[in-house]
């Protein structure tokens, strides 16, 4: 951080809102629901079966949650195909991707990109293996987080670059 102030950097410079802090508490507990859905199943979840959710959720109504699931889409929480798969979840992705996380509870899932993948581990407050592949040049990297702290890496000479998620509403297509 000392590092950032000596360039003069602001902290709203600095400061970067989790994808959490743009949604309600219900709002995110559908799209948290989606995501555990998606890990826990292997494949997306399809809106056609919003019936699922109304069955597991019983304090919602289906009008309040097709409402939700609107707000979602509309602000790039969930990204839904034309047959109605919810292919992401900000972090998840419900395709291959080539940013493989395993989690400590031992669930398995591939994240959007290899900064999503970083941040699972503070999105499902628990630690991560990950197991990527650089987007530009195909190098294999491996990442491991215990309690919130990059512990090991590979290769050793590993950089990382991000964009600043405040300036863009669609984070699907910054990566």
């Amino acid at each position: 951080m000392e590092e950032f102030k000596s360039k003069n950097y602001t902290n709203e410079q600095l400061a970067i809102d989790s994808v959490d802090s743009r949604f309600s508490k219900s709002q995110n507990r559908i799209r948290r629901y989606l995501m555990n859905y998606t890990i826990n199943n292997g494949q997306a979840f399809n809106l056609k079966n919003l019936f699922t959710i109304c069955n597991d959720i019983k304090d919602m109504t289906e009008e309040e949650i097709k409402d939700i699931l609107d707000v979602l889409i509309s602000k790039n929480g969930i990204v839904v195909d034309e047959e109605k798969n919810v292919n992401f979840i900000y972090p998840v992705s419900a395709l291959a991707t080539n940013h493989k996380v395993k989690l400590a509870d031992g669930r398995e899932f591939y994240a959007m990109c290899a900064i999503d993948a970083i941040g699972t581990s503070f999105t499902f407050k628990q630690d991560v293996d990950i197991d990527s592949q650089c987007s530009h040049c195909g190098t294999n990297v491996k990442i491991s987080i215990r309690n919130g702290k990059i512990v090991k890496y590979e290769p050793l000479d590993l950089h990382i670059l991000h964009v600043d998620l405040n300036k863009n509403s669609n984070w699907s297509g910054s990566c």
